[in-house]
């Protein structure tokens, strides 16, 4: 696409949003949701896109040549089957049976907030059991698809036990609730409340010493409406814009700045989910400049099998990371509206390494990493 554009004489942005597609051109289905076109305007508006002379080789900063670079990252909304056993214990507290595990990154935070959210419960009153294969099932860790599998499993199981809950409450002794259908309350504060009457209020604790000190549970199975789907195309989207600094004499490669926007319907938790992102943009950069396995032919073996010779960043190569969130709705793609967020953050940042890289010199490379070397003249 940055070729393309640079022999046409047209904006590599501007070509890109010239042939914007409303529709996936693969298999011609709607998108669920698309906010591309957001994640291109914020992000290039965040480096300064236009203030930029677009023709390579021109930007200079003391010794080192600038270039900018832009691409597109798109990434499969992936949701798979999650079954979760809930509780209310004798405490009142909400309990989370789940074998999902957390390799790092947020699983166990944003599954109890999704929790929490659901039954109206402060943080500290959900416990979330993981990390078990005798647990209710759940897909591995991958794929950027954790969040949308198990947390809508949540949601699921939710929806049953609080329905399970009120009519436990209106069979409870001179209940208040006696009367009320679903639509009539709300969960807060621990507890089911009159939407109409908030002061009308009876805790899970009570509701389960009224059960006779029985916990209150229920499991269920999450799932994709797979019937649904199947007439839409279910993507994430992103734009990186990458500022690099190419030294004149050494040709060493420095990636000074790096925006990425992302599109991925409802953001859960934005600090964990700019984590995510934050960190598949050093991998994106790792897989630009400096990550290679070496192979002998002849052994068919790995010869730079170690960190000291199969090189990744170092707190030195990372510099100036900005990730952005596009305002993006998804009624669609499951009951939560969310999108998986991890290698969405990958996918664009080494193009547009490359792009950027060709802007500062002139020089177009697509094999990567891109080693100095290939810079000398």
């Amino acid at each position: 696409m940055d070729e393309l554009a640079y022999k046409l004489g047209i904006d590599p942005l501007d070509l890109r949003l010239r042939n914007y597609a409303e529709v996936d051109p693969s298999t011609e289905k709607p998108f669920t949701s698309k906010a591309l076109r957001e994640c291109y305007q914020q992000a290039a508006n965040q480096i300064g896109w236009s203030e930029r002379n677009p023709e390579p080789g021109s930007m200079t900063r003391g010794n080192k040549l600038v270039g900018y670079g832009m691409a597109t990252g798109v990434w499969d909304a992936y949701q798979f089957p999650s079954r979760i056993e809930a509780i209310i214990t004798n405490e009142g507290k909400l309990k989370i049976n789940n074998a999902v595990t957390d390799i790092g990154t947020g699983t166990f935070t944003v599954m109890t907030q999704i929790a929490a959210d659901e039954l109206g419960l402060p943080i500290e009153d959900v416990i979330f059991s993981y990390g078990d294969s005798k647990k209710p099932f759940s897909m591995f860790q991958g794929g950027s698809s954790m969040t949308s599998s198990t947390g809508v499993a949540i949601v699921m199981a939710a929806k049953v036990l609080k329905k399970k809950l009120l009519e436990k409450a209106k069979k409870m002794s001179n209940s208040p609730l006696v009367d009320a259908v679903e639509e009539d309350v709300t969960f807060r504060n621990g507890g089911i409340s009159l939407l109409h009457d908030p002061s009308v209020h009876i805790s899970f604790q009570a509701i389960v010493t009224a059960n006779k000190g029985q916990v209150i549970k229920t499991t269920k199975m999450g799932k994709p409406h797979l019937l649904k789907l199947r007439k839409y195309s279910k993507m994430t989207h992103a734009a990186s814009f990458v500022e690099v600094e190419v030294d004149k004499d050494l040709k060493t490669i420095t990636v000074s700045r790096a925006v990425t926007a992302v599109a991925a319907g409802k953001i859960i938790n934005p600090k964990t989910a700019r984590s995510q992102i934050s960190g598949s943009m050093v991998w994106g950069i790792s897989k630009a400049l400096q990550e290679e396995s070496v192979i002998d032919e002849n052994l068919g073996k790995y010869i730079n099998a170690n960190l000291a010779e199969y090189h990744i960043p170092t707190h030195a190569d990372v510099h100036q990371l900005e990730v952005i969130f596009a305002d993006e709705k998804d009624d669609l793609i499951n009951e939560l509206g969310i999108k998986g967020v991890g290698e969405i953050g990958l996918v664009a940042m080494p193009a547009a390494i490359a792009n950027a890289i060709f802007h500062a010199t002139g020089k177009r490379i697509n094999k990567l990493p891109i080693h100095f070397d290939e810079l000398l003249e």
